[in-house]
C-alpha cells in the first residue's frame, strides 16, 4: 500500500533553459506554490538573457523513457508543456500524454524565444494543432503564437476573442490569449473557458526583465490545478501572481532578464526605509558570555527582546570558538527569537554566517571584511562598522552610503574586549557624531548609569554586553538603557 503524497505533484514537459526560463522557470514557480515538480526534458538550449546560442532536441526514445520513469512512480495531478522543438518531439509527447492518460494538460505553445530565436518548426506547429491541442485542457498562447495558431492578425481585444474561438475549434476546450504584446499601458488577457469568457486587465510594467513570462504563468496555473483548484480560479491566481512578480524584477543578466518567481525582495528594498530602523539598544552576546550554555543564551536573548532591545548582535570571540555549523545552529534559533519581536539580528564579522542564518545584518571592524566586499557578496545585509577615531571615520566616507550605522568607541574602558583600543570619551563620541552621516551607536563600557550621558552627547543608540548579561532584572536594565 502506497503512502499518501505529502505535496501535490506536477509535471513539466519542456526544454531546459540555461538562462532561467523554460523548465527552470516552471520548477521554480511550482516550488513557490508548494507543488513538487517532476520533468521530462524535451531538449536543451544554450541560452542566456541575450539570446539562444544553440538548441539540442532530446532523442525521442529518451523522452519516452522519462515519461515512463515519472508516470510509473509519481501521482501526477497536472502537467504542462513548454518548448517542444519540432514535429518529431511534439508527436512523441502527444503519444505519451495519450499513453499515460494525462488529463489536466496545459499547453504553453512556445514557438519563439524572447530574443527572437525559433523554438518550434513548421512541422511542430502542424503536429501541435493536429495531435496535442485536442489532448489539452488549456492552451496559453501569446499574441504571435495565437496569430500563428488562429491564422489572423491580432491588434484589438475583439481580435483576441476571435483568435480564441478559432483556436478552440482545433479541439482544445479552453484558451487563454495573453495580450502582453499589444500596444498600450494595460495588459489584456482574454480567457475563453468553454462558452464562458472574461478579460483580465493589469497595468503594463515596461521592463526588459520578463524572460520566461509564458512558462511562469502556465506553470502557476498548472500548479493550482495540481492543488485541486478549478481552472478559472487557477487562471485568476496565476494572473495575480504574474502581476506581482513582474513588478518586482530581478536585475540579473544583461538582456531580457529572468522573472522573480520566488518573489525575492530587492536587496536594496528589504527594509522600506533604513532611516526608520531602530538601533537605540543593542545587545552584543555569544555563548562565551553565558558559560557556553545555549539554553541560558536563548532565554537571556528572549527576555531582552521582550524587554525592548532593538538589535541583537551575535558574537563569538572566545579563545575556543564553536564550529561554523555550531554557530549557525545558534544563530538560527536567535533569528527565530528576534523575528517574534521584530528585533534585528546582526552577526559579528562573519558574512557567510549572516547569509546562512538569514540575519538582518553584519557588524564588522576596521580589520574585518571591507564594506564593499560585503555589499558585493550580500547586498541584502544591513552593515554596521566600528570606528574609533576621526581618521577612521574619514577613511570610511566612501562606504557611508552602504552603512546602516557606525559603532563608535570604546567610549569608556571595557573589560569584555582584551584588545580594545584607547577610549575616546564622551567628547570623542560627540565629535564623531557631529561629522557622521549615518546613525551612531556608542560602544564600550556603557552601563545603566552612563547611558543617558551617552545619549546627551549625540549617540543614536548604544551597544552593551555585561550590562544585560550580568543584570538581575533585564527588563528594568533595558528600560534604563533606552533613550528618554
Amino acid at each position: 500500500m502506497r503512502e499518501a503524497q505529502q505535496y501535490p505533484t506536477a509535471l513539466t514537459i519542456a526544454g531546459s533553459d540555461s538562462g532561467g526560463a523554460g523548465m527552470q522557470a516552471d520548477i521554480k514557480t511550482m516550488q513557490h506554490f508548494s507543488v513538487f515538480s517532476t520533468n521530462v526534458v524535451v531538449g536543451l538550449t544554450a541560452q542566456n538573457t541575450l539570446g539562444v546560442q544553440g538548441a539540442y532536441p532530446t532523442d525521442p526514445a529518451a523522452i519516452a523513457a522519462q515519461f515512463e520513469s515519472v508516470m510509473t512512480d509519481f501521482d501526477i495531478r497536472a502537467a504542462k508543456t513548454g518548448a517542444l522543438f519540432d514535429g518529431v518531439r511534439v508527436s512523441e509527447v502527444a503519444r505519451n500524454v495519450e499513453r499515460f492518460h494525462i488529463k489536466q494538460l496545459v499547453i504553453d505553445p512556445v514557438m519563439v524565444a524572447k530574443g527572437g530565436a525559433p523554438l518550434l518548426d513548421k512541422e511542430g506547429v502542424a503536429a501541435m494543432k493536429r495531435e496535442l491541442l485536442p489532448k489539452a485542457l488549456l492552451v496559453t498562447p501569446n499574441i504571435p503564437e495565437a496569430e500563428l495558431l488562429a491564422g489572423l492578425t491580432i491588434q484589438t481585444e475583439a481580435d483576441m476573442a476571435e483568435a480564441a474561438h478559432r483556436i478552440q475549434e482545433l479541439g482544445v476546450p479552453n484558451v487563454l490569449v495573453k495580450g502582453g504584446h499589444l500596444e498600450g499601458d494595460e495588459v489584456l488577457n482574454y480567457a475563453l473557458l468553454g462558452d464562458d469568457s472574461f478579460v483580465l486587465k493589469g497595468k503594463k510594467v515596461h521592463t526588459a526583465r520578463k524572460h520566461g513570462t509564458g512558462d511562469t504563468l502556465s506553470a502557476a496555473i498548472t500548479a493550482m490545478l495540481a492543488r485541486g483548484i478549478s481552472l478559472k480560479q487557477a487562471i485568476l491566481i496565476g494572473n495575480d501572481y504574474m502581476n506581482h512578480i513582474v513588478a518586482q524584477p530581478l536585475f540579473i543578466g544583461h538582456g531580457h532578464g529572468p522573472l522573480n518567481q520566488a518573489l525575492w525582495p530587492n536587496p536594496n528594498q528589504r527594509f522600506n526605509n533604513t532611516n526608520e530602523l531602530d538601533f537605540s539598544c543593542q545587545l552584543v552576546v555569544g555563548l562565551e558570555n553565558v558559560g557556553g550554555d545555549r539554553a541560558k543564551l536563548f532565554s537571556l536573548v528572549k527576555e531582552a527582546c521582550l524587554a525592548g532591545v532593538t538589535v541583537v548582535q551575535y558574537r563569538e570571540k572566545g579563545t575556543v570558538r564553536p564550529s561554523f555549523l555550531e554557530e549557525l545552529a545558534v544563530a538560527k534559533v536567535l533569528k527565530e527569537i528576534c523575528r517574534k519581536t521584530k528585533t534585528l539580528l546582526f552577526i559579528d564579522d562573519n558574512v557567510d554566517l549572516a547569509i546562512a542564518a538569514d540575519a538582518d545584518g553584519v557588524h564588522v571592524g576596521q580589520d574585518d571584511a571591507s564594506v564593499q566586499s560585503i555589499v558585493k557578496k550580500a547586498p541584502e545585509l544591513l552593515i554596521g562598522l566600528s570606528i574609533s577615531t576621526m581618521a577612521e571615520l574619514e577613511a570610511s566616507q566612501a562606504a557611508m552610503p552602504d552603512l546602516a550605522y557606525i559603532g563608535v568607541g570604546p567610549v569608556f574602558k571595557t573589560t569584555t574586549k582584551k584588545d580594545a583600543k584607547p577610549t575616546i570619551g564622551l567628547e570623542g563620541l560627540r565629535e564623531i557624531k557631529e561629522a557622521a552621516t549615518v546613525p551612531v551607536v556608542a560602544i564600550g563600557g556603557i552601563n545603566e548609569e552612563r547611558a543617558q550621558a551617552v545619549y546627551q552627547h549625540g549617540a543614536d543608540g548604544l551597544a552593551v554586553i555585561s550590562a544585560i548579561t550580568k543584570s538581575t532584572n533585564i527588563a528594568k536594565t533595558v528600560q534604563r538603557l533606552c533613550k528618554d
